[in-house]
């Protein structure tokens, strides 16, 4: 029987504020272009059809009001994981073992966590369809951008080089 795929979206928070430096790193709120690309990743995931069956998020208040900003624009469960704040690649890869069934899920988080899966699962290849200004800023992976990955296994068994980066997104490109 063929393995069914899975889709893993990754989403970088939005940029947030630095002026109030006396805020705890967890509660820094985001900054007003942050705002502004957040409602354009979902209102540019809306219009592609590209809703998730499932948001992972973390619980830093940037990372929350990515999402609310980007699923304004869309009806999703959600689910708020403690261990998604400042995730490393091992801790991502055991939150997705533990992800409910699902065959579209988004994982919004930070750096370097989220550049760690990236790299990790594009192991492999890039995609063709990048422009060389796109090609050498995906491991940069900035603020509100997106990747999109196919992926052919149980998220439980997710194995370096696995993903098939379709498109990775920056609000600047859209």
């Amino acid at each position: 029987m063929p393995t069914k795929l899975r889709e893993l979206m990754l989403l970088r928070h939005a940029k947030s504020e630095w002026k109030n430096t006396e805020i705890a790193d967890i509660d820094r709120p985001l900054s007003d272009r942050g705002k502004k690309n957040a409602s354009k990743m979902g209102r540019w995931l809306s219009s592609s059809s590209l809703t998730p069956d499932l948001i992972l998020v973390s619980p830093a208040y940037r990372a929350q009001q990515t999402l609310r900003r980007m699923s304004s624009h869309m009806d999703v469960n959600t689910i708020t994981i403690d261990a998604l704040y400042m995730a490393n690649l091992n801790n991502l890869l055991q939150i997705l073992s533990e992800t409910p069934k699902a065959e579209r899920v988004m994982v919004i988080g930070h750096n370097p966590g989220l550049e760690e899966l990236f790299e990790y699962l594009n192991f492999e290849t890039m995609p063709t369809n990048l422009s060389t200004s796109q090609t050498n800023s995906v491991t940069l992976f900035p603020t509100a951008a997106f990747a999109h990955f196919i992926l052919p296994n149980e998220w439980h068994a997710l194995e370096k080089g696995d993903g098939k980066l379709i498109q990775f997104i920056r609000p600047k490109d859209l």
